[in-house]
C-alpha cells in the first residue's frame, strides 16, 4: 500500500461487495470483508454463483478454480474468492461459513478462534505489520528503526538492514503457523528500499507452508509475483489503480471507503472507516 493509504491499528473491518452512504474517508490500512452468500466448503472446490451484484464462489461447491495455481500450503487457489476482514475480536462467526477467506489479527486472535472459523469452512489469513508498532508484545525485540509512519503515532518503518527486524518477522510467521493460519496478510510492504526485506518475509512464509497475501503496492505486483498467492487492495477504485489486478488469475480483495462498483476480477466491498466492527455493504453493479 502507499503511505497515503496506511492501514490502521487492530481495528475491525468487515464488508461486502458494495456501495452506499459513506462515513469519513480513511487513510487507514484496515480493510474490509466482502459480499457473497451461501456455505463455503473451502478453496479448491468448484462452482460459482452470483451474489450482491458480483461473483460469489459459494454455490454448494466453493469457489471456481482456474489459473490461480498453488500457494505456500500447496492447495489450489482459485482465480476468484470471497473475503471477510475483521481486526477486532467482535467476531461474526456466520462469515466463517460464508466466505472463502477470513482475515483476523495474528496477535490478538487465539488459536481456538482460528480453529473454530476454519472448522466452519473458511481459510484463515492472519494479519500483521512488517513495520514497528509500539503496542505489540514483541515491540522490544525490534532493532534499529527508521522514520515514523506519517499519521500513525507509535508506528515506525524499520531499518531493513538490521537483522533483528527480520528475526521479529520470522518469529511472527512461526506464531502464524503454530496458530493454524493458512496464510498471512502482511501490511506496509510498499516502502521503497524494503523490497528485499519484504521478499525475504514472503519467502519465509512460504517455507512454513503459508499463503502470502500482498497488501496494496500495486506498482510492485510484478516484482513480488513469484512470492504471492493472492491480493488485498485498499481504494484502487478511488485512486484508479484497479487495472493492475486484472488478469492476474488470483483472488483480489478490494476495500473501498467511498462509493464503489463491482468489477468482475475483484471481490469488492465498501466500509465506513468510522464503523470498525462488522459493517459491510455491497458495491453497486
Amino acid at each position: 500500500m502507499t503511505s497515503s493509504k496506511l492501514v490502521g491499528l487492530a481495528l475491525g473491518l468487515l464488508v461486502a461487495s458494495g456501495c452506499g452512504d459513506s462515513g469519513s474517508e480513511p487513510t487507514s490500512n484496515d480493510g474490509g470483508g466482502g459480499a457473497g452468500a451461501g456455505a463455503n466448503p473451502g478453496v479448491g472446490g468448484s462452482g460459482a454463483s452470483t451474489s450482491d451484484g458480483g461473483q460469489s464462489a459459494s454455490d454448494g461447491g466453493g469457489p471456481a478454480t482456474g489459473g490461480g495455481g498453488t500457494g505456500g500450503n500447496g492447495a489450489e487457489i482459485p482465480e476468484y474468492a470471497t473475503f471477510h476482514l475483521n481486526y477486532t475480536q467482535e467476531i461474526d462467526w456466520t462469515k466463517c461459513a460464508e466466505r472463502d477467506f477470513v482475515v483476523f489479527d495474528l496477535e490478538e486472535t487465539p488459536a481456538d478462534s482460528i480453529a473454530q472459523c476454519k472448522g466452519m469452512g473458511a481459510h484463515m489469513l492472519c494479519y500483521f505489520s512488517s513495520q514497528y508498532e509500539e503496542w505489540r508484545s514483541d515491540a522490544g525485540d525490534f532493532g534499529a528503526l527508521a522514520e515514523p509512519i506519517d499519521g500513525w503515532p507509535g508506528e515506525n518503518y524499520v531499518d531493513p538492514s538490521d537483522p533483528k527486524n527480520f528475526e521479529v518477522m520470522k518469529a511472527r510467521l512461526d506464531v502464524a503457523a503454530d496458530k493454524g493460519c493458512d496464510g498471512v496478510d502482511i501490511d506496509l510492504i510498499d516502502h521503497d528500499g524494503h523490497e528485499d526485506y519484504v521478499i525475504s518475509i514472503f519467502t519465509e512464509a512460504r517455507n512454513r507452508g503459508l499463503w502470502v497475501s500482498q497488501k496494496n503496492a500495486p506498482g510492485k505486483i510484478d516484482l513480488f509475483f513469484d512470492y504471492v498467492d493472492l491480493y488485498q487492495n485498499e481504494q484502487c477504485q478511488e485512486y484508479d489503480e484497479c487495472a493492475a489486478y486484472e488478469g492476474l488469475g488470483r483472488p483480489v480483495h478490494n476495500i473501498e471507503y467511498t462509493p464503489c462498483h463491482t468489477l468482475p476480477y475483484l471481490y469488492s466491498h465498501r466500509k465506513d472507516v468510522e464503523a470498525m466492527d462488522a459493517w459491510e455493504e455491497p458495491c453497486a453493479p
